[in-house]
């Protein structure tokens, strides 16, 4: 589990590093890094002693389970991505392709990616897909056509009978239109 700015600037402080860390995140910012980019990036560089050691890599032994997996839509690997982003104990073979096991695994392995993975993906992942925008779209005008034919039959209705036209409530249509 990563820890909180607060929790990280508390140990920083035990540690005596506060002061060093600080001056590395105002070093980043000089050099044109956004301020909340620097503090990620400068807390990677002062991990806590007893933090263990992030390869980068999974064993090639349990890539394996990966092999032969059909690669899926890249909004569906970011979905399954996000939804196990802090879940230790998902392993290789609980991810439906290759491709959303290396996106979660990069999303990981920094604060940074982890951002870069949110700004990136998250939206396409909470908004719907165009297709979907379309379907929508074509269903909302399909009911907005039936009820415009339902409309125009109540009205033929209403002029057969023997009240005048212009006496006729033309129903969910604004008066005088």
């Amino acid at each position: 589990m990563r820890e909180s700015k607060a929790e990280l600037t508390d140990r920083l402080r035990r540690e005596g590093r506060f002061d060093a860390f600080k001056k590395r995140r105002e070093e980043l910012k000089a050099g044109g890094m956004p301020a909340s980019d620097a503090w990620d990036a400068a807390a990677e560089e002062f991990p806590s002693p007893d933090a263990k050691p992030d390869t980068g890599t999974v064993p090639k032994a349990d890539l394996r389970a990966l092999k032969g997996k059909p690669a899926v839509s890249v909004v569906q690997a970011a979905a399954w991505a996000f939804e196990q982003l802090d879940c230790d104990w998902i392993t290789p073979a609980d991810a439906p392709s290759p491709g959303a096991w290396s996106l979660r695994e990069w999303a990981r392995s920094s604060m940074a990616a982890r951002t870069e993975f949110y700004r990136l993906f998250v939206a396409k992942v909470l908004l719907p897909p165009q297709e979907d925008a379309r379907q929508a779209e074509k269903e909302r005008e399909k009911r907005r056509m039936a009820n415009g034919s339902t409309q125009d039959a109540i009205e033929r209705l209403l002029r057969r009978s023997d009240k005048h036209p212009d006496d006729v409530v033309k129903l969910g249509r604004p008066q005088g239109g």
